[in-house]
């Protein structure tokens, strides 16, 4: 689905480039139609300038983040009936900065996400660091946080 949300943005704007946020939201709307309860009250926030990626940069990061909000579906908001899903970009001179939260409990004590065995934090990470060659980290702060950093 996050794939075909990048084509639809490239077929619709006639462009080589996908807005990140746009994507993002587009994402997060089918996730909700599809993943999450009817009842469920999801609330998004999105922080920071809108960033501009070419599409092939654009189709990774869909997926990545697709991945990253199916995570926080799965293991933030279970046995919840509302949660929160945040997108804060940092425009750097040298790279891009996109740190995707969520509310929920955090990862577990311990947690690395090096040897976690789950193989869609296996695809994120290779996606981030050998296709976009950018850096790619788990942390909790109030909640769960991935910060991909993308060199421009």
């Amino acid at each position: 689905m996050s794939i075909s949300v990048v084509h639809e943005f490239l077929s619709q704007q006639d462009a080589e480039c996908i807005n990140v946020i746009e994507v993002t939201k587009n994402i997060l709307q089918l996730i909700q139609q599809n993943m999450l309860d009817a009842d469920f009250e999801l609330k998004t926030v999105f922080l920071g300038p809108s960033i501009i990626l070419p599409s092939l940069q654009a189709s990774n990061l869909a997926l990545i983040v697709n991945e990253l909000i199916l995570n926080s579906v799965e293991h933030a908001f279970s046995e919840r009936t509302k949660g929160l899903i945040g997108l804060a970009i940092e425009e750097r001179s040298d790279a891009y900065v996109l740190d995707l939260f969520d509310d929920g409990p955090g990862l577990p004590e311990h947690f690395d996400p090096f040897k976690a065995k789950s193989l869609g934090l296996q695809i994120v990470r290779t996606l981030v660091e050998d296709d976009m060659n950018g850096c790619f980290e788990l942390y909790n702060a109030n909640g769960t946080h991935a910060k991909i950093t993308i060199p421009r």
